[in-house]
C-alpha cells in the first residue's frame, strides 16, 4: 500500500463533485463528513501498512487543501475570477509545512488588500469556517490586510513562525508573492538579529516547560527538547539567518553535509510517524508520550517483546536514540545560524577555551578531518581529562566529525592502564566530572568505553517515580553534584563541606556511574549491578579498596534513603543500625552525596526540603555514632542552651527549656527555629482552648504548612486529617510529636484538591472551627468524610499504566517500641484518615509517623503500639492488615512478610 498523491488528488475530485451537486446544505455537510471519515480511514490503513511520517501527514494536509478549496469555490461562486485576484487563503505553521497530523488544528488566514477588500474576505472566511468547523476541525484564523500581516509579525514571534511557513491554499498568487517579499525585506532589513534572538529565548522557555533533554520517561513528542519543534526551530534559524528552508538547500548551500541532513531526516520522519500513532489512536491531539499510550503505540507500530524487555521498552529506546539524534543535530545547526548575528548564542554561553592538545576548544572553528587520518583515542581521553582539570569543553562540531570514528575504541583502548588512568583522573575533579561524562556521553564516546553504560543508554524506567531513561537519571544525578560545588548558597555548605572531604571522588564518581547499571536485567537490579560494577573496576585495573567501596556504594544507594525518609530517627537502634552497616566517616560521606545526587537525578521538585533535613538528621547522628568527637552540636544540652538564647526574646528562657526538655532530643537539633517558637506559641494557647493551629504558605514546596497542638488522646491523628479530607485538603506529608506531658504536634504540609497551596484566611478560620468541633465530638466525622469522597470526580491520573497495587509491609524488629508499619499505594483524598481512623479503631495508638506523596504514590510509615504500650505480637498483625486493606477497598490478603 503506497501513498500516491495524485491517486488521492483524483478521488478527493470525484468526491467534490458529488458533494457539490448537493444543493441542500445540510446533504452536503453529510456529504462533506462522510468524505473526511472516508479519506481519513484510508489514511489510517497506510499508516498501519507501514507508510512513513512524513508522507501521511502530506497526504492530511493534501485532503484539507482540497476541502478548503472546494469550500471556497462553492461560496464565491460565480464571482470566483474576481475574488481569487483580490483574497488569498494562506496555510501557516504546520498546514502550511504541509505536515497536518491526523487530528491536528488547521491555522489560516484570509488575507486581502486593504480596507476596500476586508469585508468580502471577512464573508468568504465566515462561509468556509462553519463548514469546517461543523466537520470537526478546530480552526485557528485570521482575516489580515498586508500591512497588519507585518504589524503582527513584528509584535508576535509565534505569529511570525507561523508566517515563516505560509503557504498558498487559494486565491491570488500574486498577493501571496508580495507578502513573502515583504516578510524576506523586513527579517532582512535591520531585524534578522533581533528574530534569532527570539527564536533562542523561545527555544530555552520550551524545554524549560516541556523537558531539556531528549530522555524523558514521557516525553512531549512535538515539544520537548529532541521533539519536532527542534527541527521547526532549526529550520526557522537557517532561513533567517542564511536564507534557505529546507535540508536540501542546507546541504547544497554547504551548511550541512548530507548524512547529518539524512540523519535528521530519519530521526523526524521516525517521531512524526509516532505523533500519527497518537492521533489516530487516541482520535485527539496527543503530543504526550505517556506511560499508557506507549504500551499501546508500541505494537501498533510493530515492536514485539523479548524476554528481557517489554515492547514499549524497546519502542522507546529506538525514540530516544532518534530523539537524541535530533536534538543533538537540530542544536548544532541552530547555533551555527544563532551565531550569525555575531555572538555564538548556545555554545558561546559555554566555557571557552584554548585548545586540548590539538583539539579544538569550544568556539574555535575545526579543521575538517581527513578520514584516512588514524585517530589519536587515547588523545582523546587525555583531552576529556585536561578538559575536567581546567573547565574547559570540546567542540561540539568537532566531536560529531569524531562520532563516526568510534569504532576505533576497542577491547584494546578499553583495557588501556594509560586510558584508564586518564579516565580515573577526570572522575577526581569535583565540579567538572558530570559535564565532562555528559560530553562523552553525547558523542557516543561513553558508551563505546563503558559498554555496561552503553547498554542502559536510552532504556526506559516504568514506574511513576522517575522522569527520565536510566542513563539520563544517572548523568543528571553526577551534575547535580557539579552543581553543588559551583553553588555558593549557605544551606547547601554543609553538602559542599563533605564533598571536599571525601578521600577519592573518583569512586564516588564511578559509584554513582554503577548504581543503577544493573537495571533492565530484571528483578534484583542491586546485586546484579555490583557484579556489573566489579566487571568495570577489573577492566580499569583499580586495586581492591576503591572496587570495594564501589560495590558498596552500589549495594547501599537506597538504604539512606529509605531510612531517612522511612524510620523513626529518633529511635538509636535505627541510628545505630545504620552506622553499623556504612562503618567509616568517608563511606557516610560517601554515601550522602550519592543519595543527594540520586535524588536530584529523579526529577524536578523530587528533592525537597523535607528530605534535606532527614538526609542530614541521619547524615550527623550517624557521625555522632561513628566518629563521637566530631560531633559538632556539642551534646544536646549545648543546642538547647542555643536555641534558648535565640528563642528568648520571643517567649520566656524557661518557657523554652521546658518546652524543649519534654520532647526528643532530635526535636530541638531537627526543628527550625521558626517552627519550635510556633509549638511553643500554639502549646501555650492550650489554656484557654482545645486545640492551636496555624498556617502558612511554603514558597519552597509549593505547599501550606499547618501546625497544629492539642491534648493527645487516640485517634487525634486520624480525627485532624479526617477533618482535613471533609475540607478537600490534600496531605502531602505529616510529623508527629508528644510531649511528655501529653502535649502532641502535629505539622503537615498540604494543598488543595487541586494540588495549590491553601492562602485564604476564611478557609483557615473554617477549618479551625471544624477541626474544634470534631475534636469536641459535635461531628459526625465518618459520614462527612464520605459525603466529600463521593463528591469526589475521579481524574485519570497521566501516564498511569494501571492502579498502583498496595503493598504493606511489616517490621517488628527495627524499633524498640513499636511495630512498622509500610503502607505503599496509590495516592487519593482521605487516605492517611482511613489508615489512621482503621487502627484506633483497633485499640492501636500511633507512637510516630511519616506520610509523604510523589507523583501519585503514597509512602505513609505508621510505628504503632498496642493499648498496653507495647509493640505488636506477631500472631496480631495479620488482622490488622486485613483491615487496614479492607479500608482501602484492597481485597487480597497476601502479607509480604514480617522482617
Amino acid at each position: 500500500m503506497l501513498i500516491d498523491l495524485e491517486t488521492i488528488r483524483q478521488q478527493a475530485g470525484e468526491g467534490w463533485r458529488s458533494i457539490e451537486r448537493q444543493s441542500n446544505p445540510l446533504e452536503r455537510l453529510a456529504a462533506l463528513k462522510k468524505y473526511l471519515r472516508l479519506e481519513t480511514r484510508r489514511l489510517q490503513l497506510r499508516h498501519r501498512y507501514g507508510i512513513s511520517g512524513s508522507k501521511i501527514v502530506a497526504a492530511r494536509s493534501l485532503i484539507v487543501d482540497l476541502m478548503i478549496q472546494g469550500l471556497a469555490r462553492l461560496a464565491v461562486g460565480e464571482s470566483r475570477g474576481e475574488a481569487e485576484g483580490r483574497y488569498a487563503i494562506i496555510a501557516l505553521g504546520g498546514y502550511g509545512r504541509q505536515e497536518l497530523a491526523p487530528q491536528s488544528d488547521i491555522d489560516v488566514m484570509f488575507l486581502h488588500r486593504g480596507k476596500g477588500t476586508a469585508e468580502g474576505a471577512a464573508r468568504l472566511s465566515e462561509a468556509l469556517l462553519y463548514s469546517l468547523w461543523d466537520t470537526g476541525f478546530t480552526v485557528g484564523h485570521s482575516c489580515r490586510s498586508m500591512s497588519e500581516c507585518l504589524e503582527m509579525a513584528r509584535g508576535d514571534s509565534t505569529s511570525r513562525n507561523a508566517l515563516l511557513d505560509a503557504r498558498l491554499l487559494w486565491g491570488s498568487d500574486e498577493l501571496f508573492r508580495e507578502l513573502a517579499r515583504r516578510m524576506e525585506a523586513e527579517i532582512a532589513g535591520g531585524r534578522r538579529t533581533p528574530v534569532l534572538e527570539d527564536l533562542e529565548a523561545e527555544r530555552a522557555s520550551r524545554h524549560g516547560k516541556f523537558g531539556e533533554v531528549a530522555c524523558l520517561q514521557e516525553p512531549d513528542v512535538k515539544e520537548s527538547a529532541g521533539g519536532l519543534r527542534d527541527f521547526h526551530s532549526m529550520l526557522w534559524a537557517a532561513r533567517v539567518a542564511h536564507g534557505y528552508s529546507n535540508l536540501a538547500e542546507m546541504v547544497s548551500a554547504g551548511l550541512m553535509p548530507e548524512p547529518d541532513a539524512r540523519a535528521i531526516g530519519v530521526a523526524y520522519d521516525f517521531i512524526l510517524r509516532v505523533r500519527n500513532d497518537l492521533h489516530f489512536f487516541t482520535g485527539r491531539r496527543a503530543d504526550l508520550l505517556t506511560l499508557d499510550l506507549q504500551s499501546r503505540v508500541a505494537p501498533n507500530l510493530g515492536y514485539a517483546g523479548t524476554p528481557a524487555l517489554r515492547d514499549s521498552e524497546i519502542f522507546m529506546r529506538e525514540y530516544y536514540v532518534h530523539a537524541r539524534r535530533m536534538q543533538r543535530c537540530s542544536a548544532l545547526y541552530f547555533d551555527r545560524a544563532v551565531a550569525q548575528r555575531g555572538r555564538s548564542g548556545w555554545l558561546g554561553r559555554m566555557r571557552e577555551a584554548a585548545a586540548l592538545r590539538g583539539h579544538p576548544a569550544r568556539g574555535e572553528t575545526p579543521e575538517p578531518a581527513n578520514a584516512h587520518e588514524p585517530v589519536d583515542v587515547a588523545g582523546l581521553m587525555r583531552a576529556y581529562q585536561e578538559g575536567a582539570a581546567d573547565g574547559r569543553s570540546l567542540d561540539l562540531a568537532w566531536l560529531e566529525d569524531l562520532r563516526g570514528r568510534m569504532p576505533v575504541i576497542n577491547r584494546r583502548f578499553r583495557t588501556s592502564a594509560e586510558v584508564a588512568a586518564a579516565f580515573m583522573d577526570l572522575l577526581r575533579h569535583c565540579g567538572q566530572a558530570g559535564a565532562v561524562l555528559r560530553q562523552m556521553y553525547e558523542t557516543g564516546f561513553l558508551g563505546r568505553y563503558l559498554p555496561e553504560f552503553g547498554r542502559i543508554t536510552c532504556l526506559v524506567q516504568h514506574d511513576l517515580y522517575h522522569r527520565y531513561t536510566i542513563d539520563e537519571h544517572i548523568l543528571l544525578a553526577i551534575e547535580s553534584l557539579d552543581a553543588l560545588i559551583q553553588s555558593t548558597g549557605r544551606n547547601l555548605e554543609r553538602y559542599r563541606q563533605i564533598y571536599r572531604d571525601v578521600l577519592d571522588p573518583a569512586t564516588l564518581h564511578l559509584g554513582l556511574l554503577m548504581h543503577d547499571i544493573g537495571k533492565g536485567l530484571g528483578e534484583g537490579h542491586t546485586e546484579k549491578g555490583i557484579v556489573i560494577a566489579g566487571r568495570v573496576c577489573a577492566r580499569l585495573g583499580l586495586p581492591h579498596g576503591p572496587t570495594a567501596d564501589i560495590a558498596w556504594l552500589v549495594r547501599m544507594h537506597v538504604v539512606m534513603a529509605q531510612t531517612s525518609q522511612r524510620r523513626d530517627l529518633s529511635d538509636q537502634r535505627v541510628i545505630e543500625g545504620f552506622a553499623a552497616q556504612v562503618g567509616t566517616l568517608d563511606h557516610l560521606n560517601m554515601l550522602t552525596l550519592l543519595t543527594y545526587g540520586d535524588l536530584h537525578g529523579v526529577g524536578p521538585g523530587v528533592w525537597n526540603e523535607w528530605k534535606d533535613a532527614l538526609l542530614w538528621e541521619l547524615h550527623l547522628k550517624t557521625r555522632a555514632v561513628l566518629e563521637p568527637a566530631i560531633d559538632e552540636a556539642g551534646g544536646a544540652g549545648r543546642m538547647v542552651e542555643v536555641l534558648v538564647e535565640q528563642l528568648s526574646g520571643n517567649s520566656g528562657g524557661e518557657e523554652v527549656r521546658t518546652h524543649l526538655a519534654l520532647l526528643p532530643d532530635d526535636y530541638a537539633r531537627y526543628t527550625s527555629s521558626d517552627d519550635i517558637l510556633e509549638h511553643l506559641r500554639l502549646a501555650q494557647t492550650l489554656r484557654k482552648q482545645a486545640a492551636g493551629l496555624s498556617y502558612r504558605f511554603n514558597a519552597q514546596a509549593r505547599c501550606t504548612d499547618l501546625h497544629l497542638c492539642a491534648r493527645n488522646r487516640r485517634g487525634l491523628f486520624a480525627a485532624v486529617a479526617g477533618t482535613l479530607t471533609a475540607q478537600g485538603i490534600n496531605i502531602l506529608s505529616v510529623q508527629l510529636h508528644t510531649r511528655a506531658d501529653g502535649i502532641a504536634i502535629e505539622s503537615f504540609k498540604v494543598r488543595d484538591s487541586d494540588g495549590e497551596p491553601i492562602t485564604e484566611r476564611s478557609r483557615w478560620e473554617e477549618l479551625e472551627r471544624e477541626i474544634k468541633r470534631t475534636l469536641g465530638g459535635e461531628t459526625d466525622l465518618a459520614a462527612a468524610v464520605a459525603r466529600r469522597l463521593r463528591a469526589q470526580v475521579p481524574r485519570r491520573r497521566r501516564g498511569q499504566v494501571a492502579p498502583l497495587p498496595t503493598r504493606i509491609t511489616w517490621d517488628n524488629r527495627s524499633s524498640a517500641r513499636s511495630t512498622i508499619l509500610e503502607i505503599r499505594t496509590g495516592d487519593r483524598l482521605g487516605l492517611a484518615y482511613k489508615i489512621a481512623s482503621t487502627l484506633a479503631g483497633l485499640d492501636l495508638d500511633i507512637a510516630f509517623a511519616k506520610v509523604a506523596t510523589e507523583k501519585h504514590r503514597a509512602l505513609d510509615i505508621f510505628y504503632i503500639t498496642d493499648a498496653a504500650g507495647e509493640r505488636l505480637a506477631d500472631e496480631a498483625i495479620p488482622p490488622v492488615e486485613a483491615a487496614v486493606r479492607l479500608a482501602l477497598n484492597d481485597r487480597s490478603s497476601a502479607q509480604e512478610g514480617i522482617k
